[in-house]
C-alpha cells in the first residue's frame, strides 16, 4: 500500500514526526499522512512542489520523492494519494479526464460551503471544490459538521472520512523557559511579562481590527505572532497600531520559532482568537495548541467552537463569543486575563487537550479509516 502524499521541500518536518526531537513539534499533517499512516502499514512517497525540489538526496520516510513535473508518474506508481487545497481541486478535476483510470485522489478540503456574508470569488471557489469533489476516491474533512454537510451533497460512490487534526500536546505542554526566548526579544520579553497579555498567533482569517478595538476598548495588551505576514495584512496591522496610538498595548512577531511561540503561549493570560471560522476551520490548530498551553480561550462562533463544544471542552477552558460581537470578547477577555493565574485550571486545560486533541491519538484513528477506504472496493 503506497501513498503518495504532497511535501514543499521540508522533509525535516516530516522526518521529525517519526524521530520527535526536543527543538520543535511533530506538525499535524506529516504526523497524520506520515507516520501515523506509515504506523497501520501504508509507505510513504512524496510529490515536491517546492521551486528547487529536494536537494542532497536526503529522502527521509519516503520510498521516492518526484518532482512536480513528475506527477503522472508518482500517481501511476502509487494507490492512494493526498491533496489539499488547489492541487487537491486540480487533481480531483483530472481525474474527472481520466474515468477508465482507478480512483486514488484523496481531497482533503478546508471549506465545504458557503455560510453567512461571502464574496463572489470564495462563493465560485467553493463551488468550484464541491463539483471538483465528485471525481476524487474520498473527501476528508476536518469536522463533524462538515463531513455531515460533504455527505449529504456527493454521490454514493464517494466516501467522506473525518480527520479531526491534532497537536503535538506533549511539545507544547513541557515548561517554558527564559532560554526559549531568542536574545533580540528578551528585553520585548521582559517587559511583556509586567502585565497580563493576551496571544493571537496565525495569519489567514484573523481579525486584526475587531483585535485592535477590543484592546483600544478594554485596554489589554495583545501580543501577536505571525509567520506569513502576507496572508495576514501585517503590515497594515502595524500601521494601525501606530495610528491608533496603541504601540505600548500591541506587540507584533514575526517569523519566530516553534520554542519562542511555546514561550509566549505560556505566559499568555489567554488565547484571543478573532479568527472567522465561519466557513473553514480556521484558527483550530492554535485553539488546541492553547489548550495544550494551559490557556483559557476565548473565539468567535464557528466550526471550531461548534467542534470544540462537541468534544465536551468546559467553559472555564473555551468562552465564545457570537461572530463580531466585540463589546462581548472584550468582555469575556477582561474575565479570564484579570483572574489569578491557577495551576489547577492550566493542568485540566492540558488535560482536555491530552485527551482530545493529541496527534498520537487523532492521526491513527484517521489512518486507520484511509486504510479501510484503500481496502474497499474502488
Amino acid at each position: 500500500m503506497n501513498l503518495l502524499v504532497c511535501i514543499s521541500g521540508n522533509v525535516p518536518e516530516w522526518q521529525t514526526c517519526f524521530d520527535p526531537v526536543v527543538e520543535r513539534p511533530r506538525l499535524p499533517l506529516p504526523y497524520a499522512f506520515g507516520a501515523a499512516c506509515a504506523g497501520v502499514g501504508f509507505t510513504l512517497s512524496a510529490l515536491d512542489f517546492s521551486v528547487f525540489g529536494t536537494r542532497g538526496g536526503d529522502l527521509g520516510p519516503f520510498r521516492v520523492i518526484y518532482p512536480q513535473d513528475e506527477i503522472d508518474r508518482a500517481l501511476a506508481e502509487s494507490d492512494l494519494a493526498i491533496f489539499w487545497g488547489g492541487d487537491g481541486m486540480r487533481q480531483s478535476l483530472r481525474a474527472a479526464l481520466r474515468p477508465m483510470r482507478r480512483r486514488q485522489i484523496v481531497f482533503l478540503t478546508y471549506g465545504w460551503r458557503e455560510k453567512g456574508a461571502f464574496t463572489p470569488s470564495r462563493r465560485a471557489n467553493l463551488l468550484a471544490i464541491r463539483f471538483a469533489a465528485r471525481f476524487c476516491r474520498c473527501v476528508v474533512e476536518m469536522t463533524a459538521e462538515q463531513a455531515r454537510d460533504a455527505r449529504q451533497s456527493l454521490p454514493f460512490r464517494v466516501n467522506v472520512l473525518r480527520m479531526r487534526v491534532g497537536v503535538d500536546t506533549r511539545y507544547y505542554a513541557h515548561p517554558a523557559q527564559l532560554s526559549d526566548v531568542p536574545t533580540e526579544h528578551r528585553p520585548t520579553v521582559g517587559r511583556l511579562l509586567q502585565e497580563p497579555y493576551v496571544i493571537l498567533p496565525g495569519d489567514e482569517l484573523r481579525l486584526n481590527t475587531d483585535a485592535l478595538d477590543v484592546m483600544e476598548a478594554t485596554g489589554l495588551r495583545l501580543v501577536r505572532v505571525s509567520q506569513y505576514g502576507y496572508k495576514s495584512g501585517t503590515n497594515l496591522l502595524k500601521d494601525q497600531i501606530v495610528r491608533r496610538g496603541l504601540s505600548e498595548r500591541v506587540e507584533v512577531f514575526e517569523r519566530i520559532n516553534y520554542a519562542f511561540l511555546r514561550f509566549l503561549l505560556q505566559k499568555a493570560a489567554a488565547y484571543a482568537g478573532f479568527v472567522n471560522a465561519t466557513w473553514q476551520p480556521a484558527g483550530w490548530t492554535v485553539a488546541c495548541e492553547g489548550l495544550a498551553s494551559g490557556l483559557p480561550i476565548v473565539i468567535y462562533d464557528g466550526l471550531v467552537a461548534r467542534e470544540l463544544v462537541a468534544l465536551g471542552v468546559p467553559r472555564e477552558h473555551c468562552r465564545i463569543v457570537p461572530i463580531g460581537d466585540r463589546v462581548a470578547f472584550g468582555r469575556e477577555l477582561v474575565a479570564v486575563a484579570s483572574r489569578p493565574r491557577s495551576t489547577a485550571l492550566a493542568t485540566s486545560a492540558r488535560g482536555f487537550a491530552a485527551e482530545h486533541l493529541d496527534i498520537e491519538k487523532t492521526g491513527p484513528i484517521f489512518a486507520a479509516a484511509l486504510r479501510s477506504e484503500l481496502e474497499s472496493a474502488p
